[in-house]
């Protein structure tokens, strides 16, 4: 994503004004949950908690509104807006990273909890949506830790529950990157192969290059060969 100074600014002023009384809409609407927010602890006992979208959702709302806050928090120390918001930016930058992951996995669980027409599409995208959320927890999980929304014990469930979930979808990859229809030509590569066999396909592909049509590429005699004659020549000068 692109944040310009502007964006992090009206970021900044949703935060910055939740306390003034006036609910937040939009986007940042679950900034009105910010005082039980900034308080709540996940409630993760096993792996498979992390597949309840209440807690994902929750884990993501605490991360994200807590970064702010403590932009919010840090920004009204400084001498002016304007100069908080120069030695901040990385902070805001962070803060808006948070709110945006927040926004893509709260509508990807929003919609993969519909009915979806076509046999197994609603469960493969389920793995898929578990699979984002997690990966960008276990990514930024400093993020989560410092702002005290799940401990350490928690964080590393959810990376047992990832690598399960990589599993369950590991049948179903090569269809799901084939649904986006690009060729293999586009592709240019045999290594997506669910039987694994690898390296003999990547060898046997070598082999129809037009450069292996013959033993001896077209030029070399004519450009190379004269090149490297002459190099032999000056070194046993």
């Amino acid at each position: 994503c692109c944040f310009t100074f502007a964006g992090c600014k009206v970021f900044y002023e949703d935060v910055f004004h939740f306390g003034s009384g006036k609910q937040p809409v939009g986007a940042p609407a679950f900034m009105g949950r910010a005082q039980h927010l900034m308080q709540c602890k996940c409630d993760v006992r096993g792996a498979e908690d992390w597949l309840k979208p209440s807690i994902i959702l929750e884990a993501f709302e605490a991360r994200a509104v807590r970064l702010a806050v403590n932009c919010a928090q840090n920004i009204s120390k400084a001498a002016s807006p304007e100069e908080g918001f120069f030695e901040l930016s990385a902070d805001l930058l962070e803060a808006a990273v948070a709110h945006c992951q927040l926004i893509i996995v709260s509508k990807f669980l929003e919609k993969v909890q519909q009915d979806m027409p076509g046999p197994g599409v609603r469960e493969q995208l389920q793995i898929l949506c578990n699979i984002y959320a997690l990966s960008v927890l276990h990514k930024h999980v400093s993020d989560f830790l410092v702002t005290g929304c799940i401990t350490p014990k928690q964080a590393s469930l959810a990376n047992d529950q990832l690598r399960s979930l990589y599993s369950q979808i590991r049948p179903n990859a090569i269809a799901l990157v084939d649904a986006f229809n690009y060729t293999d030509h586009y592709l240019g590569s045999v290594l997506g192969r669910y039987d694994g066999n690898v390296y003999p396909n990547l060898y046997e592909e070598a082999w129809k290059d037009p450069l292996n049509d013959s033993v001896v590429p077209d030029g070399y005699h004519e450009y190379i060969q004269p090149l490297l004659k002459q190099k032999m020549r000056v070194s046993r000068l």
